[in-house]
């Protein structure tokens, strides 16, 4: 149903100015908004009611722009099954003025979808709209360390490895982490024996799954150990804990940890540590060594999604390769 309700330009530039600001780049002024993507509005001056020069109307071609670039956001936000995607709004009011103006209920529902992407800015559906691969060095070699029981033994006491990761600039570093971007850690044992001690370690690790460090909180993607509110935006120049997962029963001093610190506005270090603590019952006196192959591996989660709109296939949300970090192994298990 029409409206007889005019739809001002200053309406529809409050929705396209907040759209923009999470989509296009991000300042300094806002810069925990801000994907760093093209959009496809630009302003509308005027009212129609005032100025009815054509230029001054907003038209449904503008609605639609506004639309596609909505629907970009919220795709990339919580996937295509997620999201509702309607047919465009036909007609114009110079071609049909009793019955093709835009409803009031459709500006409405996309001023609430606004709200919506705004308020779920910093997620991303990861199963659809990115891509998960290894943090590289800057001549192109994976970032992991791997302390191998051939050759350096058994070993107790505390492993670390410390990982430099640099962007280009601030303003990368800060899209990279508005659109969803994370630096993901994995970490692994290798052991095919029954030592009771390093079985727990392997345990432990393959039960923590992949661990996301992301704009405000570091997480286990399997919902495991202990998750902090420390991301991108949390650091300081001192290390802070950010995820923390302990042994089984009899091991729960055996620790897997992450701290991280910012270095600059460009890089960020990462501490991993492996702390091998003794037994929950230190009756006898027993701490055994650790062995096996410990590997620890670091990998990125790249925004690089794309949706169909009204038959035709639209970028969501794409970080280039050419604006990921790089990766330094500062020291190695």
């Amino acid at each position: 149903m029409s409206t007889t309700i005019p739809v001002t330009a200053s309406r529809y530039n409050t929705l396209r100015t907040l759209v923009n600001k999470i989509l296009g780049d991000s300042t300094l002024s806002f810069p925990n908004y801000g994907y760093g993507q093209l959009f496809s509005t630009v302003a509308v001056v005027g009212d129609y009611d005032v100025n009815t020069l054509a230029t001054d109307k907003v038209t449904a071609e503008q609605y639609e722009n506004l639309y596609i670039d909505l629907i970009r956001l919220r795709v990339h936000q919580v996937g295509v099954s997620s999201t509702t995607i309607d047919p465009f709004v036909e007609g114009g009011f110079d071609t049909n003025p009793s019955a093709d103006k835009i409803e009031l209920a459709y500006i409405q529902a996309l001023e609430a979808l606004g709200t919506n992407v705004e308020t779920d800015r910093f997620l991303i559906d990861s199963a659809t709209q990115a891509a998960e691969l290894n943090l590289l060095t800057s001549v192109g070699t994976p970032i992991f360390s791997t302390r191998s029981f051939a050759n350096t033994g058994a070993w107790n006491g505390t492993i670390t490895h410390i990982v430099k990761v640099t962007f280009d600039d601030a303003l990368q570093r800060r899209q990279f982490f508005n659109s969803g971007g994370e630096v993901r850690f994995n970490a692994s044992v290798n052991y095919a024996g029954s030592q009771a001690k390093t079985v727990d370690w392997q345990t432990q690790l393959s039960a923590m799954g992949t661990i996301s460090f992301k704009a405000n909180q570091t997480i286990s993607n399997n919902g495991i150990g202990t998750s902090y509110s420390i991301g991108n935006y949390n650091l300081t120049s001192t290390y802070q804990l950010c995820y923390d997962q302990t042994g089984g029963a009899t091991y729960a001093r055996n620790r897997y940890r992450i701290s991280a610190l910012q270095l600059n506005d460009r890089e960020i270090q990462f501490k991993i540590d492996f702390v091998d603590g003794q037994p929950n019952d230190t009756t006898f006196g027993i701490d055994e060594s650790v062995l096996g192959d410990f590997t620890s591996a670091l990998r990125l989660l790249q925004p690089d999604g794309s949706v169909t709109v009204n038959g035709t296939v639209v970028d969501t949300v794409v970080i280039p390769s050419a604006d990921l970090p790089t990766g330094t192994n500062i020291s190695t298990l």
